[in-house]
């Protein structure tokens, strides 16, 4: 499959995408969290963060630190969080 294949393949998919209608405002949270925590633990872990996805989902939804874990891969993940949290403000400013 050559790139233009992959790119009409995506162009369809988006058309199926866009028939389904917008997203409900819980369903659209649900997403926007879904991909923060995603975010947040991969690029932690790329950096040799030892907290796991569940440790990250704890920390970032209730604010509950890993027994045994570094403090210092805690503030990193707060701080990344706090990073898309701003980027998001920002994109949004843009968009009005």
């Amino acid at each position: 499959m050559d790139l233009k294949d992959v790119i009409d393949q995506i162009d369809q998919l988006k058309v199926q995408i866009d028939a389904l209608g917008p997203l409900s405002k819980d369903s659209l949270e649900r997403l926007e969290q879904k991909v923060r925590l995603d975010w947040t633990y991969h690029s932690n872990a790329i950096e040799g963060n030892a907290l796991t996805y569940g440790d990250t989902r704890t920390l970032l939804l209730w604010g509950i630190t890993a027994k045994g874990k570094p403090l210092r891969d805690h503030l990193d993940l707060e701080g990344h969080n706090e990073a898309i949290k701003q980027l998001e403000k920002l994109a949004k400013k843009r968009s009005c």
